[in-house]
């Protein structure tokens, strides 16, 4: 895809902008980035604090599966996110420090370093698709009970333009590899790149937690849980623990 990139000092959300010229008719391939984010937010409606000197970006898309795009999407941005990390690091030891949280988290030993938001909506008979990725790049935000990292630990901290381009460059290749072969090259990608099957994770919920191991990922890309009493189920939602 030919992107158009548009840089802005200071923005609320990325992603805001982008989702009213996405409602005013804007072509795929729109990608607004920001130097400054005041009120950036991740899912379920949590802040995201930028300090600056990191990225925000949100992309436009305009897929014609949308059923299939969306099943596909969390899992290819989280690849191409993890790859653009990877590019920046010197060694393999310093990219095998790295990892993706269900569904896609970047994690640098187990502290979060980039997260994703996706948001879909309809303009007559056109879907549009905004995704939102922020990312710590020269340091984390200080956020009181959370434990962050900054790709700036493990490797040279690229401008948030360099990192951006490479990144919408990842994306471009994984969204091709998802028209052309479908999800299961995506899953796979994935769990290469994701917390090891076996490890122990919970499912942590508005009201319940529930502790058990990972089992992999399923065709439509839900979490497969083992459950102590032997019992597989598949997970929709939540906030993921690794112990």
């Amino acid at each position: 895809m030919n992107w158009r990139f548009e840089y802005y000092e200071t923005l609320g959300s990325t992603s805001d902008l982008c989702k009213a010229r996405a409602e005013t008719g804007e072509l795929a391939g729109l990608a607004i980035q920001a130097f400054s984010q005041t009120s950036g937010r991740g899912t379920r409606g949590r802040s995201w604090t930028d300090p600056g000197g990191n990225l925000a970006i949100s992309l436009l898309f305009r897929p014609i599966s949308m059923a299939d795009f969306i099943t596909a999407l969390p899992f290819v941005i989280a690849v191409a996110l993890f790859d653009a990390a990877a590019h920046f690091c010197a060694t393999q030891h310093a990219v095998s420090r790295l990892m993706l949280k269900w569904p896609n988290d970047l994690l640098f030993e187990g502290r979060k370093m980039a997260g994703v938001l996706i948001e879909t909506g309809t303009l007559r008979e056109n879907s549009w698709v905004v995704v939102g990725i922020g990312a710590n790049l020269r340091e984390p935000p200080v956020i009181p009970g959370r434990r962050l990292a900054a790709l700036s630990e493990i490797a040279d901290t690229p401008s948030p333009e360099v990192f951006g381009r490479i990144l919408v460059e990842m994306v471009d290749r994984w969204v091709a590899v998802q028209v052309r072969d479908g999800f299961a090259p995506i899953r796979e990608a994935w769990l290469a790149r994701a917390h090891p099957i076996g490890a122990a994770l919970a499912i942590q919920g508005r009201e319940t937690y529930i502790t058990g191991s990972f089992s992999g990922l399923d065709a439509q890309g839900r979490l497969l849980l083992a459950l102590p009493n032997g019992e597989t189920i598949p997970v929709v939602t939540g906030d993921i623990v690794l112990d």
